[in-house]
C-alpha cells in the first residue's frame, strides 16, 4: 500500500516536470508564467496559439460590431514592439497583419499579446481590432490602445 502510494507521488511529479521540460520545437505551445525578468516572457506574433487567440477574440465580439464576420487566416504577420519593464513591468507585444475575413474581404488587424492578463492574472491574453471595422472606437481611433506608442 505504501509503495503504490509513493510511486503514484513520483509518477505526479515527473508529469509535472516533464510538462515544463518541453522541448523548443513546442516552445509556442508552453504555459508562460513570468516570475522574472527573462527574455521570453510572450509568445511570438506567428505563434499558432496566438493566431487562435486572435481569431477567438473577434470571433467572440458582439455580432452586430464586426457585421458577424470572422476571422478565416491571418497573414503577413509582423512585429511591431516588445516592451517589458518599461513604464508598466508588465510585457508587452504589439503585432500587426492582415486578416482574411469570413465574408472574402480583408482587414488591417492590430493586435496586443500582453502577459499575466489571462484568466485571473494567470498566462497571457490578446486583444484585437481590425482597424477598418472599429466602427464604435473600442481600441481607440485606429485601434491605437492595440499598437505601440
Amino acid at each position: 500500500m505504501h509503495f503504490a502510494r509513493s510511486a503514484r507521488l513520483i509518477l505526479s511529479a515527473l508529469a509535472v516536470c516533464t510538462a515544463f521540460a518541453t522541448p523548443a520545437a513546442a516552445e509556442e505551445f508552453r504555459p508562460y508564467f513570468s516570475f522574472g525578468s527573462g527574455e521570453n516572457r510572450l509568445p511570438d506574433c506567428t505563434a499558432s496559439s496566438v493566431q487562435s487567440a486572435v481569431a477567438g477574440s473577434v470571433a467572440r465580439a458582439y455580432n452586430d460590431y464586426y457585421g458577424g464576420r470572422t476571422i478565416t487566416n491571418i497573414y503577413e504577420i509582423r512585429e511591431l514592439a516588445y516592451r517589458a519593464n518599461d513604464v508598466s513591468p508588465i510585457a508587452r507585444r504589439y503585432c500587426t497583419g492582415t486578416a482574411s475575413l469570413s465574408d472574402g474581404s480583408q482587414q488591417h488587424l492590430h493586435y496586443l499579446i500582453e502577459e499575466n492578463a489571462g484568466f485571473v492574472g494567470i498566462s497571457w491574453n490578446v486583444e484585437a481590432c481590425l482597424s477598418p471595422l472599429d466602427k464604435w472606437r473600442v481600441y481607440g481611433a485606429h485601434c491605437s490602445t492595440a499598437r505601440p506608442h
